[in-house]
């Protein structure tokens, strides 16, 4: 048995949805009204069982280095580190940070232009990808407080939310560039993915929330609720809710420009992604930016729902819960 705890980070109303794992059939879902500290506090309580921590991505910083260079002799570990150590050390030079690296790794490996599957023991022209994972100072001492050196604890993993998400969107839509966008009741998060990994995570105050909001002021909250057909059948409420939607998806996409968020596809991960109207509306408004498009992430053939039909925010959750458990927690380490 294992817990998993996914933050949905905020200043007003912060809350982990909670899931603990007894077998893959098996899974208890809930959600508490905690802030980072009183869900860590709370997590202590059950010291039995492994944690994973599915931390909001603005506690992280992301780094990526292309590593070309020629090896006479074989690589070794101690190659490997030697160059992980330079890279951190001019992290270090270029930004001051006393936060700590949480995770490693890399891929995208070649030998004299052949791929291959692992580093160890090859030599000649070599090149890589180096991925570089630090989590703030503030967000670990937090926890810390709780687990003492919560690093070296093996029976707990921190992770950025959205991680195993990039990488499943990554293999699948087989694309080096694509942008993750995440609308909930209370807050809206992008997160532009260039060549396979973060280059930048922010946030928009046009939260679902505003979105109810904007239906409220137009005196068509009762539309929210009504399915796709209802509203297309009656022309009234058809204009009523295009309008509505229209000025939402306007200042949505005038936000994306300035915030230099265009040219790639979206993918939406949201409770929202029922409202087709929405979807529609967002979609025709963004494509007269660029031809890319926004298409909602809800369900995958290639992940197992384990028997149960899950809510389009669980997305995360779902992708994790189809990777090997001891994979997730060797990589952070």
């Amino acid at each position: 048995m294992y817990h998993i705890r996914y933050e949905n980070l905020s200043d007003n109303y912060p809350r982990f949805r909670v899931y603990k794992i007894y077998n893959e059939e098996e899974i208890q879902h809930y959600t508490m009204h905690l802030n980072l500290f009183q869900a860590i506090e709370k997590s202590s309580e059950y010291s039995k069982y492994d944690h994973i921590f599915m931390l909001d991505e603005s506690r992280f910083s992301f780094f990526r280095f292309d590593i070309f260079q020629e090896f006479k002799e074989k690589i070794t570990l101690k190659d490997i580190q030697e160059i992980i150590d330079a890279k951190v050390n001019l992290i270090k030079q270029q930004r001051e940070t006393h936060d700590e690296i949480i995770s490693t790794y890399m891929d995208t490996i070649y030998v004299d232009w052949d791929s291959k599957k692992f580093l160890i023991w090859e030599k000649w022209d070599i090149f890589f990808r180096l991925y570089i994972i630090y989590i703030q100072k503030v967000s670990l001492n937090t926890i810390n407080r709780v687990y003492g050196n919560v690093l070296d604890n093996r029976h707990i993993a921190i992770i950025p939310q959205s991680f195993y998400t990039t990488l499943f969107l990554r293999n699948t839509l087989k694309k080096e560039n694509f942008t993750l966008l995440y609308i909930n009741e209370n807050y809206c998060k992008v997160i532009k993915i260039t060549q396979w990994f973060y280059s930048k995570v922010d946030f928009i105050n046009l939260w679902m929330w505003s979105l109810r909001q904007m239906y409220n002021d137009n005196w068509i909250s009762h539309y929210r609720y009504k399915d796709y057909e209802s509203i297309e059948a009656n022309s009234l409420a058809k204009s009523l809710v295009t309008e509505t939607i229209q000025f939402y998806a306007q200042t949505f996409c005038k936000w994306l420009k300035e915030n230099w968020f265009l040219w790639n596809d979206i993918v939406l991960i949201s409770p929202i992604v029922k409202n087709w109207h929405f979807i529609e509306i967002l979609n025709n408004e963004y494509g007269k930016y660029n031809n890319n498009y926004i298409v909602p992430f809800h369900h995958s053939d290639s992940l197992s729902s384990f028997g149960k039909n899950r809510d389009p925010e669980d997305m995360d959750f779902l992708v994790l819960l189809n990777q090997k458990k001891d994979k997730i927690f060797s990589k952070n380490k």
